[in-house]
C-alpha cells in the first residue's frame, strides 16, 4: 500500500474516531422533604464500686505467703442512659516507687476475675464459681475473653465480680516483704 493512502487512511480512522467520541452530557436533579424522626441523645457511664474513680481497700491483703490469696467482691454498674460493653483494660502495679521486693511480688502474683457468684460468698472467701473472666498475671493487655453488656433500660444494669489475687506456692524468695497496689482498669463503650 502506497505510503500517502496509508496517511488518508490512518487520518480518516483518526477523524472517525474523534466524531464518534463526542458525546452527551446531561444533569438530572429532583428534590423532596422528607420529615426525619425525632433524634435523641443519650449519656454513657461505668462505675465500679458506685464510683468512677474506686479504691478498691475490700481487696486488701497484708501478710500474704506462698499459696495464700485475697480476694473481695467489686460491683461493675452501667450509670449512663443507653447500653454498654465493658471489658477490662489492664491489671496492673501502680505502686510510686517500686522495689525489688515489690516487684518480684507483682511478677509472682495472679489474678482471677470471675462473674456469677454472689458478693456474700466472695467476701467471705468462699471457692470461686461462676464465669470465669480472665486469670494471669498483673499485665496492662489484660483483657477479658470477650466484652460484657450491661443494659440501660428499663433499668440500670449491674454486674458483681469476684476478684482474687493470689500468691503462687511457688513464687521466689525475693517478692517476700513486697507490696504491690493493684489497679484494675475497665473501659466502656455504646453497645
Amino acid at each position: 500500500m502506497p505510503k500517502p493512502l496509508k496517511l488518508a487512511l490512518c487520518a480518516a480512522v483518526l477523524l472517525l474516531l474523534g466524531i464518534s467520541a463526542q458525546g452527551t452530557a446531561a444533569t438530572w436533579r429532583a428534590e423532596r422533604t422528607v420529615d426525619p424522626p425525632a433524634l435523641t441523645s443519650g449519656s454513657l457511664g461505668l462505675l465500679a464500686g458506685g464510683e468512677a474513680r474506686y479504691q478498691f481497700t475490700k481487696l486488701a491483703g497484708s501478710e500474704l505467703v506462698p499459696g495464700s490469696f485475697t480476694q473481695a467482691s467489686l460491683a461493675i454498674s452501667n450509670a449512663g442512659t443507653v447500653d454498654l460493653s465493658y471489658q477490662l483494660a489492664g491489671a496492673v502495679n501502680s505502686a510510686a516507687s517500686p522495689n525489688a521486693a515489690d516487684q518480684s511480688l507483682a511478677n509472682a502474683l495472679r489474678v482471677a476475675i470471675y462473674s456469677g457468684m454472689s458478693p456474700a460468698a466472695c467476701d467471705a472467701y468462699q471457692p470461686l464459681t461462676g464465669e470465669l473472666l480472665y486469670t494471669g498475671p498483673l499485665d496492662a493487655a489484660a483483657r477479658f475473653e470477650k466484652a460484657r453488656v450491661l443494659s440501660a433500660e428499663p433499668t440500670p444494669a449491674s454486674e458483681d465480680l469476684c476478684v482474687r489475687v493470689s500468691v503462687p506456692a511457688g513464687a521466689v524468695q525475693s517478692a517476700a516483704g513486697g507490696k504491690v497496689a493493684l489497679t484494675l482498669s475497665f473501659v466502656g463503650q455504646q453497645r
